[in-house]
């Protein structure tokens, strides 16, 4: 197969790909989603990022911090193609575990 009608065809499946995710995350908009705090985004450290249950990605921003495994809810305002915009509801639970596990050197 030619390189330029694989590349035609990798377009279009990808363009598919990326409407049929925009429409789904398009219709959580409005509603509330439990989410699992990650911690601060990657490109804000203002903003926070969590995953629903149908593991979408949201970033919320939160007046303090909230520890990472903690439970919250987010109100979904706005979406993107891979990612949801959301405002912080509630804390529903805070993580008790430990996140990171202390190293003693020898």
């Amino acid at each position: 197969m030619p390189a330029a009608v694989s590349a035609e065809r990798m377009q279009r499946l990808r363009a598919v790909i990326e409407r049929s995710s925009r429409l789904g995350n398009e219709s959580r908009v409005g509603q509330i989603e439990e989410v699992v705090v990650e911690g601060p985004s990657k490109k804000d450290p203002n903003v926070l990022t969590g995953r629903t249950r149908h593991n979408r990605l949201v970033h919320f921003s939160s007046p303090s911090p909230i520890r990472e495994g903690s439970y919250a809810l987010a109100r979904i305002i706005s979406a993107k193609t891979f990612s949801l915009q959301g405002e912080l509801v509630e804390v529903t639970a805070i993580s008790k575990h430990r996140t990171r596990i202390p190293v003693v050197s020898s």
